[in-house]
């Protein structure tokens, strides 16, 4: 991974859309050179003991876009991942991300990474619609820790992107892997 972009998790919360736009085009750009680099046999291959398939990582980023566009625009993250707002709600980390594999793993290659694209255009879309302002506010009105949405959307963004990129040069540069 390149340096620059390993930098950027290191970096203070971003304090303007324009900031944030930066840092993700680079992080994403870097996430995206990686996956057309691989093959669609290395993309579908299950990971160590039958896990994640590197097209897995692009469904979770691609849903997690798909999340924050749809609660920026009116609230309704719950339904991509086809819950109900209370059962959303009352979901772990944990069993959102398995809720999300589940409903991803058996989708090919070809539609994994048209969604990861659209979702994309999606998120970069709703984040573009809003003012410095609406970053600062809480991303959830009821969430004690009052994450605003500079901090959620960073963390799914760029940050997230990063997460990814490390755990797939990781997997292909396992032995074996390279095909």
């Amino acid at each position: 991974m390149d340096a620059d972009i390993a930098a950027l998790e290191s970096l203070p919360l971003p304090r303007t859309k324009s900031e944030l736009l930066a840092r993700i085009r680079p992080a994403r750009a870097a996430l995206d050179g990686t996956i057309r680099s691989l093959s669609e046999r290395q993309l579908a291959a299950p990971g160590a003991d039958a896990g994640w398939a590197l097209k897995d990582h692009l469904a979770h980023i691609a849903t997690w876009e798909d999340m924050i566009a749809a609660h920026l625009r009116d609230g309704s993250d719950h339904e991509i991942v086809g819950m109900d707002a209370d059962t959303y709600a009352a979901q772990s980390l944990d069993a959102l991300n398995d809720a999300i594999y589940a409903l991803h793993k058996a989708r090919p290659v070809e539609e994994i990474i048209a969604h990861y694209t659209l979702a994309h255009e999606h998120v970069l879309s709703a984040l573009n619609a809003l003012d410095d302002a609406a970053f600062q506010q809480p991303y959830w009105h009821d969430d004690p820790s009052a994450r605003t949405v500079m901090e959620k959307v960073t963390g799914d963004t760029y940050r997230h992107y990063i997460e990814h990129l490390r755990w797939i040069e990781e997997r292909v540069s396992e032995p074996g892997e390279r095909t």
